[in-house]
């Protein structure tokens, strides 16, 4: 209907217009004017016909929303014009929104939005600190002190993280519990997705045989079976009946498979030795976390009074569960890919903006008559803007379509063991934020990329455009310029997003063989975990051992067989508080050091040598001395210029319930992280004398150690079937497995670097093209005029060069701040590394050259008669 009033209207406007133009023509023939002069003079006297019009158009409609109509129909109208441009800078827009959008995804899952938690930043979690530095987890009694006490909390709940066997559902297998208080769902304001959670009913010793299961446990074991409720399972032997399903968003903590109610006994509730619990909280309205943690530091000072044994020494700590997920790392590289993509969508907008400037050349014609015929300046400009945004927007289609490929490779090349460590990271999608995200830097690309030429396209001089046989379709200086501009910004953003791209590059392989010494291809790793309802004494998880090892080392093709609790570079090693006999201690400042349990043999099959006195051997054994072997680094820090053997050393600090330990050896130092800048001291003790609940199994193997793994599993089923294996794979995988995260960072950087690459190859082509295509009247002079082809072909070459030499001046400054922004995270990678900046440096000009390799030798193939004759 508005379409149909519009056109009459319009129809009843061009009827007007025409009866005032017939009256004044019949006026000024009878002043005596020609028919062909009164029609112009009635014209010129109405004015501008296009300007009377739009001017009618505002008076009678809603100018604004009429306007940007007509300039998006417009816009499409020259996009489908110029197939060739559209579709360029279609998919330069489309591959630069889609990394960004996909970055941004990934981002929004797993740090702005792990958990589908109401108000999280309300949401706290509490750990005990030493006076003198270090965080533990909190001891039982102290947090009931806490419960009790503190104001500054809606609620707060514990729990405690257990490794148990599954039986009862299919094959026995290997899970990860949180064992926690009733209100722990309460704080997290977490419901079940069917079923039930449980109380406080059953958070009392006897009453606490049921389980609650985590969505993706769910759908992996049970079959997504709606039905599970009320069936009965085994977890280490104990029967429980499942009582609910949670929801999928719910993913803390992101390892647990089942989560079942606390039941402390009296003697837990009175313990502050053991600290071993995690505490979360949920603050009181207008409470902050600095006013929570004050209050509780106040009762800590006032517990070390009363408790000096225990608590002296010790304050709080208080920090949003949020940061306590994201850990101090995740969210720096997810910044450093953030920031590279949006580097990568500048260098989309340059070469777009200067697609635009080429374009804009041969508008030029077009833009002086709409000019001339009346059209305002802004009002031409805010209709190449339209261009361009509408441009975007239809990149952020594509750049959708691209970023969901991109999140589906990302999300089926992640392994399962590292994703399950990742809170958010199955909840990835494209949500509302993204989307608003993906629209939102769309349209400010489109608007960036746009608005210098749509400047330059309106610095046009009417005359000259009007004119016969104008220069229309060559580009002012000032075009030059700017598309000179716009090709060193490419090339200088390529070169920072190259370097640092080839330096992380460099470091993860680095890492990759940093354990080769080892021989990681040749060994199997799996681990197991002994439930305590069977083996919950030293006896039997020792008599265990020795069974498995003796079985494991009869295999054929298995050549040694170990017990290790970490292996060099795996970070899985458990720091623990140690204490040196006849040392005094400092309350609140312990020692610390990584404890390794290991079989006998570890040393020889590890190759890690033992330079002073001796290894563990048959005579180590439950009821003799026990003996530990400390690393050279732990010598040096504690007994500097002494003979450490004989003197006597235990695990857990003071008050510590474990043995003292004869020191028997000193080994060789070995490092068993990859990330720690600083290394552990390590003591190792025999897993025969100190048999710990869980370990890890080492197989060399002569041939693939993957083909042992059957033979493996069926020796250790011989003697308890119920125990399962977990996570079998090589130490070669499992080293891979640990640099996952960086392996994504240096894929993600080094995709944007070779696309920035190639975009700065383009726009050097682009620009090259362009200058031979209007000085080929000039270039076939010089020619004419005696000039050999090889110096227009280095002439062009010396222009490229310039440009290219420009982009390094300004890139490299760039690409080490950024090498020392990587260093600062990642201290594998070396910020001052020459060979990299001088081979990527020579890389880019010499891509650069190779882009303008073809416009010059066009040049100087130009025929000097064809130019001449154009001429």
């Amino acid at each position: 209907m508005n379409l149909t009033m519009r056109r009459n209207n319009t129809q009843r406007l061009q009827e007007e217009m025409e009866e005032h133009i017939a009256l004044q023509t019949q006026e000024n023939l009878r002043a005596g004017m020609t028919l062909t002069e009164a029609r112009r003079q009635a014209l010129l006297k109405l004015g501008a016909v296009e300007a009377v019009r739009e001017h009618y158009h505002a008076e009678q409609t809603l100018p604004l929303v009429e306007s940007l109509w007509e300039d998006l129909r417009y816009a499409v109208r020259q996009l489908v014009k110029s197939p060739a441009f559209t579709i360029a800078a279609f998919i330069t827009f489309a591959v630069g929104i889609g990394v960004n959008t996909a970055i941004f995804s990934s981002m929004d899952a797993v740090v702005l939005h792990p958990l589908a938690v109401p108000r999280l930043d309300r949401v706290v979690t509490l750990s005990e600190e030493r006076v003198k530095g270090g965080y533990e987890q909190a001891a039982l009694a102290n947090y009931e002190d806490w419960l009790r006490g503190s104001s500054s909390f809606e609620e707060l709940a514990v729990r405690k993280e257990a490794d148990m066997t599954l039986t009862g559902a299919g094959d026995a297998a290997h899970i990860e519990a949180a064992v926690t208080s009733a209100s722990f769902f309460s704080v997290l304001r977490s419901t079940a997705l069917f079923g039930r959670v449980y109380g406080p009913e059953e958070s009392q010793p006897g009453r606490d045989a049921v389980a609650v299961l985590n969505y993706a446990f769910w759908q992996q074991h049970f079959g997504a079976d709606p039905g599970v409720l009320g069936r009965k399972i085994e977890l280490d032997q104990r029967s429980y009946t499942i009582i609910g399903v949670l929801p999928q968003s719910m993913q803390y903590p992101s390892t647990a498979d089942f989560y079942l109610p606390f039941a402390p006994t009296p003697a837990q509730l009175s313990d502050r030795v053991e600290r071993n619990y995690l505490v979360i909280g949920r603050l009181r309205d207008g409470v902050s976390v600095q006013q929570a943690q004050a209050e509780l530091r106040t009762m800590a000072e006032h517990m070390a009074g009363a408790y000096p044994a225990t608590n002296q020494g010790w304050t709080v700590h208080v920090e949003s569960l949020l940061d306590g997920i994201n850990g101090p790392y995740t969210p720096e590289y997810y910044r450093l890919l953030m920031g590279a993509t949006l580097f990568l969508l500048l260098i989309v907008c340059a070469n777009v903006a200067n697609l635009q400037l080429a374009r804009g050349v041969a508008r030029r014609p077009e833009i002086a008559m709409r000019i001339a015929l009346g059209a305002t300046r802004w009002r031409i400009l805010r209709q190449l803007l339209t261009e361009n945004i509408l441009l975007g927007l239809a990149g952020a289609v594509g750049g959708l379509a691209f970023g969901a490929l991109f999140l589906h490779l990302t999300l089926i090349t992640m392994p399962a063991r590292v994703a399950r460590y990742m809170s958010g990271w199955s909840n990835i999608s494209l949500n509302g934020r993204v989307l608003f995200f993906s629209l939102l830097i769309a349209g400010l690309a489109g608007f960036i990329a746009g608005m210098a030429p749509a400047v330059d396209a309106l610095r046009v001089n009417l005359v000259d455009q009007l004119k016969a046989g104008s220069r229309s379709s060559v580009g002012s200086g000032r075009t030059h310029r700017l598309r000179s501009i716009f090709a060193v910004v490419q090339i200088s953003l390529a070169v920072a997003l190259v370097i640092g791209a080839a330096l992380i590059s460099k470091g993860m392989n680095a890492w990759l063989h940093v354990a080769d010494f080892y021989r990681p291809g040749t060994i199997l790793t799996f681990n197991i975990n002994l439930p305590k309802s069977r083996y919950g004494t030293p006896q039997k998880r020792a008599q265990w051992y020795d069974a498995s090892l003796t079985r494991l080392r009869a295999l054929p093709g298995v050549t040694q067989a170990e017990l290790v609790s970490a292996l060099p570079y795996d970070d899985n090693g458990w720091v623990r508080d140690v204490e040196l006999e006849n040392r005094p201690s400092v309350p609140g400042k312990l020692l610390s050091t990584l404890y390794l349990p290991v079989s006998a043999g570890y040393f020889d099959a590890l190759h890690v040598p033992v330079v002073a006195g001796r290894v563990f051997n048959q005579g180590d054994s439950l009821s003799s001395l026990p003996v530990a072997i400390v690393s050279e680094r732990f010598v040096a820090e504690h007994f500097p210029g002494q003979n450490p053997l004989g003197h006597r050393i235990r695990i857990g600090g003071r008050n510590s319930n474990e043995p003292w330990l004869t020191i028997a050896g000193v080994a060789k130092e070995t490092n068993y992280s990859l990330w720690d800048s600083v290394q552990h001291t390590a003591v190792y003790v025999d897993a025969g004398q100190i048999p710990p609940a869980s370990v890890t199994y080492a197989i060399t193997a002569t041939g693939d150690p993957l083909s042992v793994a059957p033979a493996a599993r069926n020796a250790l089923a011989g003697i308890d079937p119920a125990i399962p294996l977990d996570t079998v794979e090589t130490y070669a995988q499992l080293l891979h497995d640990n640099l996952v995260g960086l392996a994504y960072v240096a894929a993600l950087l080094g995709f944007d670097a070779l696309f920035a690459l190639f975009l700065a190859a383009i726009g050097i082509f682009a620009i090259m093209a362009n200058l031979v295509s209007e000085r080929t009247r000039e270039f076939g002079l010089r020619i004419a005029m005696g000039a050999r082809r090889e110096d227009v072909l280095r002439m062009v070459l010396r222009r490229a060069g310039r440009l290219t030499a420009i982009g390094l001046g300004v890139g490299l400054p760039l690409a080490f701040a950024l090498a020392h922004a990587l260093a600062g995270m990642l201290h594998g990678v070396q910020p001052g590394d020459p060979l990299v900046f001088v081979l990527m440096a020579l890389t880019i000009l010499i891509v650069a050259l190779a882009a303008s390799w073809i416009p010059a030798w066009r040049a100087g193939r130009v025929d000097p008669m064809v130019a001449l004759r154009e001429e």
